[in-house]
């Protein structure tokens, strides 16, 4: 395994230029000097001595320390010189800087702001432009639209990333090059592109897949899809992320080695059936690498793409040695892109993945195989099959990532070998329709929502069990410190029986399914995606009952009303879009991505903040608006993006009523500059929501005695005590008071007088209670939260 004993060569010396420090030109004379003695023992006139003989017959022991020390000074001259032409020369400077350069990827959108990466080309502290280099992550607005290779100017202050004891951004933003970060005050769009014309056009295709995805299917599974096929993750709430990480299941959600690792045995499975071994083996590669450039062929799925290649090689070369040697060339490849990769979590994970699966695929499978043969004592092979690429080969994996998760993480989910069987075997079809279903959008989008009606039952199944097992993976983790030496002892002990193992047994010939295996499980597939599907349909259509769902979002409103007779109406969203899209991904009918009416009810900062990025996922079919349109920078966004789609946009009047069928309507009481309170009706059923309350609205109101008794009140501003008087409260009477406040809210809300003025009442919390739903015939209510009942 020559090839492995040079990347490790080559690594180690990556290792101590990092923690030693020494110019470049010493670690190259150190290797030059090495390289001499090394051609010098290959001389005719030194060749005859014992030590000459040995390196004749051993060239490798002296080969070694050149990739050594070749190693050491590539890393050192891949570290970037901070002088006045370098952007970090200037940060933590206590004066603005004007910066110009190109964006260097597209932007990286979150629910609260978007980072965008800049190639530097000029700075400006006050005496005009200089040239300079280097790349700047400029944090910016949520809602501010830009792309790929556009220049702009950016004004601010200058920072150097911050680091602490559990995690340090700058050393992470340094794996990719970025040495400073600004949180700016101004953008400036400059005339003409930047960048490369080929990554203008992926990065175009990208953003349009993207844009069909959250088109063709609801939240979460819009953002689950999104993640697995486009490598975008920032659309899944930080709760769900969570659930994936407690469970062991995170790498499915992202374009990782792990992940293409999988796919690439369940790729190969599948086509060696329909192709034949070999030509097989060359389509699953063709597969691979089609399915990177159609998620944007970056550093990060360009690393996993080839171990994940390799691992599928490795499996096909005959010998141990030969994958071995396989991933000692990408190793060595990938650090000669980039050195800084070595200390990325994402590129150890990739590397156990695979060296896990070259080393152990083939006995597990093989022992699994004759443990089956020999309890059912009949040919197995067909089962045997699909456990091995939906267990055995993650099982392999898990063996030799286990250690560094632990020390990277310092704890273990025992439920991971447990959960990643049960969501496995589906992510095929995940990968397979979702993927043909955004492809085939571009082309025909009623032939793509076809076919995503068959793909969102197995990414919805998928959350369901990651969440489910959430709930066990609480009380089954493993919480511990791993220093660096027990992970250098634990891989030691690990390899060093794996290699020194005598009796490991011959690889057993490839599995080759039969017609009958292939279309049972074809059938089994629909017959379950049919089923997931019709329940989904049956779980979100009207049931003859009006239901009122008070979102959590923070210390702002969300309310979704779905009417007896299936429709759907949101007033208002709240900060987060992720958090949002999905609550409504999980409540909207299955067949009916659209709203029925958006009421903006306020137009604050906080209220409308989800909205601009929502409805282009989930658009509304009319809107009533109500409140000032300049009040905040998503109610303008809101209602440029109205204009431009031709949504019809109703102004709110008191008295005006929005009809919702079956004796439902929705009235507005009052209206002011802040936006409007309303009255839900449904027969004898009454819910105040005085979202956009404004002052003199009260005394319009008669502090209540113009509404008369409700069943339900919705605090107003988060239990803010000016908006929410005692006199109110007591005219009105609830039988209910909802409050939708944000845990710790940072303004001290609900205010303590606004408590004390509720006993007496029966009152419910997001903060505490998570969502809160209300359903009523007209006759009675009942109340279920997501936390109890």
């Amino acid at each position: 395994m020559h090839l492995v004993w040079i990347a490790i060569s080559f690594t180690a010396g990556i290792v101590l230029a990092s923690v030693r420090t020494l110019s470049a030109n010493t670690w190259l004379g150190l290797g030059l000097a090495t390289l001499f003695v090394f051609v010098l023992m290959r001389l005719p006139k030194f060749s005859q001595n014992r030590v000459s003989k040995f390196f004749a017959l051993h060239p490798l022991f002296l080969f070694l320390p050149i990739v050594f020390f070749f190693g050491a000074w590539y890393f050192q001259i891949h570290q970037p010189t901070i002088d006045a032409f370098h952007i970090a020369f200037y940060n933590d400077r206590e004066y603005e800087m004007l910066v110009t350069g190109t964006l260097d990827e597209p932007p990286d959108q979150r629910d609260s702001y978007s980072n965008l990466t800049l190639k530097v080309e000029a700075v400006d502290s006050g005496s005009g432009d200089m040239p300079a280099s280097g790349m700047l992550l400029v944090r910016t607005s949520a809602l501010a639209d830009y792309e790929y290779s556009q220049r702009v100017r950016v004004r601010g202050l200058l920072k150097t990333p911050p680091e602490n004891e559990e995690f340090s951004y700058r050393d992470f933003l340094a794996r990719q090059g970025i040495h400073s970060t600004m949180s700016t005050y101004e953008i400036t769009t400059l005339p003409g592109n930047g960048g490369n014309l080929f990554f203008r056009f992926v990065y175009k295709l990208k953003g349009k897949l993207l844009e069909n995805t959250y088109r063709l299917y609801h939240d979460p599974e819009a953002s689950l899809l999104a993640g697995i096929l486009l490598g975008v993750d920032t659309g899944m709430t930080k709760e769900l992320q969570t659930a994936f990480k407690n469970t062991g299941t995170a790498h499915i959600i992202a374009i990782s080695g792990f992940n293409i690792a999988i796919i690439a045995g369940i790729f190969f499975a599948i086509f060696k059936n329909l192709f034949g071994e070999k030509f097989g083996a060359v389509v699953a590669v063709v597969g691979i690498f089609f399915y990177t450039i159609l998620v944007g062929a970056d550093a990060a799925v360009l690393r996993a793409a080839l171990m994940g290649t390799l691992s599928l090689a490795a499996r096909q070369l005959g010998r141990r040695n030969n994958g071995m040697n396989s991933l000692g060339v990408a190793v060595i490849f990938m650090l000669f892109l980039n050195p800084m990769w070595l200390w990325d979590v994402g590129f150890q994970l990739s590397f156990f993945a695979t060296l896990g699966l070259i080393l152990y695929a083939e006995p597990f499978s093989n022992f699994t195989l004759n443990l089956l043969t020999k309890l059912f004592k009949q040919d197995m092979k067909a089962f045997a099959r699909i456990l091995n690429e939906s267990v055995t080969l993650t099982f392999a994996a898990q063996l030799t990532t286990i250690p560094i998760m632990a020390y990277h993480f310092n704890r273990i989910s025992l439920v991971s070998f447990i959960a990643n069987p049960f969501i496995l075997f589906v992510q095929p079809a995940v990968m397979v329709f979702g993927g043909a279903a955004v492809f085939a959008s571009l082309f025909l989008f009623p032939l793509g929502q076809l076919i995503a009606w068959f793909a969102e039952p197995f990414a919805a199944y998928t959350i369901r069990i990651v969440e489910l097992f959430d709930g066990l993976a609480r009380n089954s983790m493993l919480f511990m410190e791993v220093e660096l030496w027990h992970l250098i002892l634990g891989y030691t002990l690990l390899l060093g029986v794996t290699f020194n193992w005598d009796e490991l047994k011959k690889r057993i010939q490839a599995l080759s399914g039969s017609l009958r295996a292939v279309a049972l499980t074809a059938t089994l597939a629909i017959l379950f995606a049919c089923t997931i599907m019709i329940w989904r349909a049956t779980a979100t259509t009207g049931d003859g009952q009006l239901h009122i769902t008070f979102l959590e979002a923070g210390s702002a409103d969300a309310v979704l009303i779905q009417t007896p007779d299936g429709r759907n109406v949101l007033i208002n969203g709240g900060e987060s879009a992720s958090k949002l899209s999905d609550e409504l991904g999980r409540r909207l009918p299955y067949f009916w991505r659209k709203l029925d009416w958006l009421v903006i009810a306020s137009t604050q900062e906080e209220q409308l903040a989800a909205l601009p990025r929502l409805v282009e996922r989930i658009p509304p079919e009319n809107v009533l608006w109500s409140g000032n349109v300049q009040a905040s920078f998503p109610a303008q966004a809101l209602d440029k993006y109205f204009a431009a789609q031709g949504i019809p946009v109703s102004k709110a009047e008191v008295g005006q009523r929005l009809g919702l069928g079956d004796q439902a309507w929705v009235e507005v009481k009052a209206v002011g500059p802040r936006g409007s309170v309303l009255l839900i009706q449904y027969k004898n059923f009454r819910a105040l929501l005085p979202i956009g309350i404004s002052e003199g609205t009260l005394d319009e109101l008669e502090f209540g005695n113009a509404i008369d008794k409700v069943d339900v009140l919705l605090l107003a501003d988060a239990g803010y005590a000016p908006s929410n008087p005692p006199d109110l409260i007591e005219n009105v009477n609830p039988q209910l008071t909802i409050l939708d406040v944000a845990a710790g809210d940072p303004n001290g809300l609900p205010s303590e007088e606004v408590l004390k003025s509720l006993d007496g009442y029966s009152l419910l919390r997001t903060d505490r209670s998570g969502w809160i739903q209300v359903i009523t015939d007209g006759e009675s209510m009942r109340v279920e939260t997501e936390r109890g009942q």
